[in-house]
């Protein structure tokens, strides 16, 4: 048979997993977010802080279907497209890809976590679809880009809207436009890539204008709410660290609230995630009375003066998002239905967990505490992958590396901003990693292609 047949295999390989994960799957699969999340889509209010345009989205599906369903199909169509799109990339097809491919699918990231509505797949699967649609006009060094340009401008739009510190990947992305260009001239280069970059930013700009609900509730504070979490529980963890550290900018405005931190730090910290904190029934008023710019200047003072304090209580959180320990406890995956009764009632939606949704768990737990599920063990396949496609240098594979160096960048982030350990956190980076590991298997030839 020819290597034709083998891209053929591949191609056909895919659709069938995408089949599969829809089977398997549908209607979605929903946590208390997803559940309020699709209840603001629908009756058009805000009523978390989640990203605006994740309640709109889901509110788009929900007309088409009522529920998640939309969704879940466009979170294959996604993935499973993007991945199909690969094959375009290289001349010639080795037989390793359709065999990658088999195992690609067999995992949970792409047979259960498409599935799951949650804003973090949603950000992975339009980063991934966004970087193989640059790769396909990088063939021939983005002489003709418009289409792919605007179309990957706009996928990388809403990943950025999803989560804040996914925009690293956009800038990874034009970086990797600029490099792709550069043989054509450096000006034309860097032109293409600023340029799109300058597009996201817009791109970004009007999807969050447009995304906002007509009905009431509070507008989009998901970041400034965040910061302030993640300032108050740097500052509690440093408190159970160094139980004698002196908090003098809180000291100074809001006495009674040092004495409060240093009081509870040793029973509600740990590095596993910030719910004890948030959710303490001493501290959480005590913090609510707080000024932001309090906080803000004790946490400041955290990291410039003890900076070697603030480093060892960042590290050990790090290590639980990146490493996670025990991943019992890092919510690595969700199935079936959960919200609140109430939300639940107004959706028409019962909770569900029934014996298919029993089933998949237990599927899930054959690769738990293994590299199947490891996010570490995913970031050396990004690394080996991406020295090998720079050691090639075809405009393709240049593309691909940088959606792989992306990932790794945007999973560094979390040293400064993890608050829990949920897998789906760097969800991202693990079907980055597949997606490079695929690239290479349809052609695993150091010579550049011709």
């Amino acid at each position: 048979m020819s290597l034709n047949a083998a891209r053929l295999v591949y191609v056909l390989i895919l659709a069938a997993g995408l089949g599969l994960m829809l089977r398997l799957n549908l209607p979605g699969h929903l946590s208390v977010d997803s559940v309020l999340g699709l209840h603001e889509g629908r009756f058009g209010v805000r009523e978390t802080w989640n990203p605006a345009i994740y309640g709109w989205l889901l509110g788009l599906g929900d007309r088409i279907t009522p529920g998640a369903a939309a969704i879940v199909v466009l979170n294959g169509v996604l993935l499973f497209g993007a991945w199909m799109g690969l094959a375009r990339l290289r001349p010639q097809v080795s037989w390793l890809g359709p065999v990658a491919a088999l195992c690609a699918i067999a995992l949970p990231q792409a047979m259960i976590y498409p599935a799951i509505v949650w804003k973090d797949v949603l950000f992975a699967t339009a980063t991934i679809a966004g970087f193989v649609t640059l790769a396909v006009a990088a063939r021939t060094r983005l002489e003709r880009p418009w289409l792919a340009l605007a179309l990957s401008a706009l996928l990388f739009a809403a990943a950025g809207l999803f989560r804040q510190n996914g925009l690293i990947l956009a800038v990874f992305a034009g970086l990797s436009i600029a490099v792709v260009a550069w043989p054509a001239g450096r000006v034309r280069a860097l032109g293409l890539g600023a340029g799109w970059l300058g597009g996201v930013a817009a791109l970004t700009f009007v999807l969050s204008i447009v995304a906002q609900p007509t009905g009431v509730g509070p507008p989009d504070s998901a970041g400034g709410r965040g910061l302030r979490i993640l300032q108050t529980y740097d500052l509690v963890g440093a408190a159970a660290l160094d139980p004698g550290r002196q908090m003098p900018e809180l000291d100074r405005v809001r006495p009674d609230l040092d004495d409060v931190i240093r009081q509870q730090a040793p029973s509600i910290y740990t590095p596993v995630r910030a719910d004890p904190i948030v959710g303490d029934s001493v501290l959480g008023p005590v913090i609510k009375q707080a000024e932001r710019g309090d906080i803000r200047a004790e946490w400041l003072r955290l990291v410039t003066d003890d900076p070697g304090l603030y480093l060892r209580l960042r590290a050990d959180v790090f290590r639980w998002v990146f490493a996670t320990p025990d991943i019992d406890r890092c919510l690595p995956v969700h199935l079936g239905v959960e919200g609140p009764a109430a939300a639940l009632a107004d959706l028409k939606m019962p909770p569900r967990r029934d014996r298919d949704d029993g089933r998949l768990y237990n599927y899930v737990t054959w690769f738990l505490d293994t590299p199947a599920m490891s996010h570490v063990a995913f970031a050396g396949l990004a690394l080996v992958v991406g020295v090998v496609l720079l050691i090639r240098r075809d405009p393709a594979d240049l593309m691909i590396a940088g959606l792989l160096a992306g990932a790794l960048a945007f999973t560094a982030s979390f040293f400064v901003i993890s608050l829990a350990c949920d897998y789906r956190y760097l969800y991202v980076l693990d079907v980055a990693a597949i997606t490079g590991a695929l690239y290479l298997a349809l052609d695993p030839r150091l010579r550049r292609s011709t």
